[in-house]
């Protein structure tokens, strides 16, 4: 190949590579992606936690609450993510000052990536770095891939039963086996998981759209067949094997409006918090939003919360009617197991919720995958091992003729920890709070001529390393996948497990690390601004105290819901 052909591939990959940089999400993408990362397998229990706290009355009304309260942290995760920008910025524009005000940056302003239309590089750890500190970062990646690794466990094990009927009816059980792995079973489990694998390899959640329109067209199937049986069973159609409970005490038993025990609440309890949970997603999603304003965010966050939640009310109130079906009166936390192996409705339900499962777990891999990766190229041993990969050694020979790295900017001495100037691209002159509008980067550079770089990037090209290694994708996320398949191929029952992750990791995840970051972000917010009357200052009083309900609300209910979770597991008689 000649000289002119290889610079021409040099320039051809680099305008691929600043094509890869957009933001080409939408309100639409968005929305897909995150109701396929919380609506999912989990709103099978929901008729078990209408059944547990009142169908009539109570279940409702945790239900709205619920995502009332869901809908608010997702906002105070992305108001923290710019609190925690805004803070570096004063930090650094401010120099010595110490009254608390803003002061006037020396460097000239640059452009945020939102208003540049290029992807945001904000992560879930780096707020919790910024309002907690270092070890904070620390606990946040564990926190969340154990959420993730354990969700892909537990959705593998559904999934084989999911598929246990069909393949029973091919491969014999050994006499005497009920539910559980087998080999066969196993073996059905692990195929789906292979054809899914390459999902897993992709570089972001948009990319995955189409798959989040397909799940949740699956899921909305088997709403509808749940439904559907149960509207037959309030009838009274029935088929000849079927056991129905008195007629004389189904108001009283099917239908009411309070739980019946305080322990009952406390068992339904994580079930409709774990329903709501898909906070792991939803700054790698906004990183891709095009246009991400104050408005589009909100609408985003809007129309994906309450669509999931007028399902989540549909197939909890129907499916726990179906309790009157069943011979003891009450239903299980799979509402599908109540249902005959061999009814052919059922039989496609269980199918959609398959495809469901298989759909969702790109989504639950992508975040464990991002953050290990991101954690490997921060070890020299990472680093080393990546300059080994053919994709990286390609990524050198582009950047060695398109970038002079600068020679003053070798150590992090020479650097300021400020970067971007606040912008807002929304025409509305006077906004509370903007979101999304600036990006979190864990390092940043501001040089007195405002010609550098971002730093991370310059220091990974100095490192010669590839900030984006396609080879890290591939292994890392068929490492983390592979290695849940296979745990779950020797899960009798994950129950123990479902219980502790939803009293406990979840309600950190979505609850108490949002909100306590939004709190400790934005208590040196300034409003030197009072054209509006004051009306931005009380906004933010209010979110604050909002905030701090929440606090008060989630964290004696994780301490709560644990404990309780810990006994129904180890202790309880009925185990």
């Amino acid at each position: 190949m000649s000289i002119a052909d290889g610079n021409n591939a040099v320039v051809s990959n680099i305008g691929d590579e600043d094509n890869d940089n957009k933001r080409t999400g939408t309100i639409s993408s968005a929305r897909f992606n995150i109701l396929s990362s919380m609506v999912g397998g989990g709103s099978l229990s929901l008729p078990l936690a209408f059944h547990q706290t009142g169908n009539l009355l109570v279940a409702p009304i945790l239900l709205v609450v619920g995502s009332v309260l869901a809908q608010q942290s997702i906002l105070f995760l992305v108001k923290a993510g710019v609190y925690s920008t805004e803070n570096r910025e004063r930090g650094g524009a401010t120099g010595n000052n110490t009254d608390g005000e803003i002061g006037m940056a020396t460097a000239a302003p640059r452009q945020s990536n939102a208003a540049n239309n290029e992807k945001g590089t904000a992560s879930y750890e780096n707020v919790a770095s910024q309002a907690f500190g270092p070890n904070a970062r620390i606990f946040s990646m564990a926190l969340v891939c154990a959420c993730c690794f354990f969700a892909t466990v537990g959705y593998a094990v559904l999934l084989r039963d999911m598929l246990e009927p069909i393949v029973d009816s091919i491969v014999k059980p050994p006499e005497g086996m009920g539910g559980g792995p087998t080999l066969a079973r196993n073996a059905a489990m692990l195929v789906v998981v292979l054809c899914i694998s390459p999902l897993t390899t992709w570089k972001n959640l948009t990319a995955l759209r189409n798959v989040g329109a397909a799940s949740m067209a699956s899921v909305l199937t088997v709403g509808l067949c749940v439904a559907y049986r149960s509207i037959e069973c309030q009838l009274g159609v029935v088929g000849e094997n079927e056991t129905y409970g008195s007629d004389d005490n189904a108001s009283e038993s099917y239908l009411r409006a309070y739980p019946p025990s305080m322990k009952e609440l406390l068992d339904a309890a994580p079930l409709f918090v774990s329903s709501f949970i898909c906070h792991f997603n939803v700054i790698p999603i906004h990183n891709e939003l095009r246009c991400p304003t104050s408005d589009r965010v909100r609408q985003w966050v809007r129309t994906s919360i309450w669509p999931a939640t007028l399902f989540y009310y549909v197939i909890g109130f129907t499916g726990s009617l179906y309790a009157k079906c069943t011979p003891s009166g009450s239903v299980q936390g799979n509402i599908l197991l109540d249902f005959d192996e061999d009814d052919p409705l059922l039989l496609i339900g269980r199918l959609c919720l398959a495809i469901t499962i298989t759909l969702a777990f790109p989504m639950l891999v992508i975040p464990a995958r991002d953050i290990l990766v991101r954690s490997i190229m921060g070890t020299r041993c990472g680093r080393r091992f990546l300059r080994l990969m053919p994709n990286n050694r390609h990524w050198i020979f582009q950047h060695d003729h398109a970038v002079d790295i600068p020679s003053d900017i070798g150590t992090p001495d020479g650097l300021t920890t400020v970067e971007f100037e606040p912008m807002e691209i929304s025409p509305v002159r006077h906004m509370e709070e903007p979101l999304l509008v600036l990006e979190n980067r864990s390092m940043a550079s501001t040089m007195s001529d405002g010609s550098a770089d971002d730093f991370q990037e310059i220091r990974s090209k100095q490192l010669g390393v590839d900030p984006d290694s396609k080879a890290a994708r591939i292994l890392v996320a068929l490492f983390v996948f592979w290695s849940a398949a296979s745990i779950a191929c020797s899960v009798q029952s994950i129950d123990v497990v479902w219980d502790l992750l939803g009293s406990s990791f979840s309600i950190m995840l979505a609850f108490l690390i949002p909100c306590g970051a939004y709190l400790k972000l934005s208590r040196r917010k300034k409003f030197s601004d009072t054209e509006d009357g004051g009306a931005g200052f009380r906004r933010w009083k209010i979110s604050r105290s909002v905030a701090w309900i929440m606090l008060f609300i989630f964290a004696p209910l994780m301490v709560i819901s644990t404990l309780n979770a810990c006994y129904n597991s180890f202790f309880s008689k009925s185990n």
